[in-house]
C-alpha cells in the first residue's frame, strides 16, 4: 500500500508522480512558481522531503500555494472536491485505481470532517491539510496491512 503514501505525496508536493508528461510538467511548474512565491530555498523543500514535515514559514506557504494552486485549498479552507479531482488525474489509467480512489475518498472524507470547518490562516490551513492528509494515509495504510496479515 505504498500507492497510497505516494497518492498522498503526489497530491501534497506535486511530485513527478503525475499521470503524463504534460501532467509532470504542470507540477513541476506549480512547485516552481509556488516556491518562488514563498521565497522557499532549496534547503525548504529537501526538509519537507526529508522530514515529511511542514516546519518552516517559508514551506508552509509554499504548500499554500501548491494547494491552491491545485484546488486542495480553496478560500483557505481544505476542499474534499479539489482533493478527489487531482486523485483522480494522478490514479486514471492506472491498475487498480477503482480501490485507490475509494480509499482517497475516504482518506478526502475524514479530513473533510476534522478539518473542513476549520477557520486558519493560509499558512496555517496548508499545514493542517498536509498533516491530516498524512495521518490519514498512514492509519489507511496500517489499516490494510493489519486487515492484509
Amino acid at each position: 500500500m505504498k500507492v497510497l503514501v505516494v497518492l498522498a505525496a503526489c497530491v501534497l508536493v506535486c511530485s513527478a508522480a503525475a499521470v503524463d508528461d504534460a501532467e509532470r510538467e504542470k507540477a513541476k511548474q506549480i512547485k516552481q512558481q509556488c516556491k518562488q512565491e514563498a521565497g522557499a530555498t532549496d534547503a525548504d523543500v529537501s526538509e519537507l522531503k526529508d522530514k515529511d514535515e511542514l516546519t518552516s514559514p517559508a514551506a508552509k506557504k509554499m504548500m499554500a500555494c501548491v494547494f491552491t494552486k491545485n484546488k486542495i485549498m480553496q478560500n483557505n479552507k481544505f476542499s474534499k472536491e479539489g482533493s478527489m479531482e487531482v486523485a483522480r488525474k494522478l490514479m486514471a489509467g492506472r491498475p487498480g485505481s477503482e480501490a485507490k480512489l475509494k480509499i482517497a475518498e475516504q482518506i478526502a472524507e475524514n479530513c473533510n470532517k476534522e478539518i473542513g470547518s476549520v477557520e486558519a490562516s493560509g499558512d496555517e490551513m496548508a499545514k493542517l491539510i498536509f498533516d491530516c492528509l498524512k495521518k490519514q494515509a498512514k492509519e489507511k495504510i496500517a489499516a490494510v496491512k493489519k486487515a492484509s496479515s
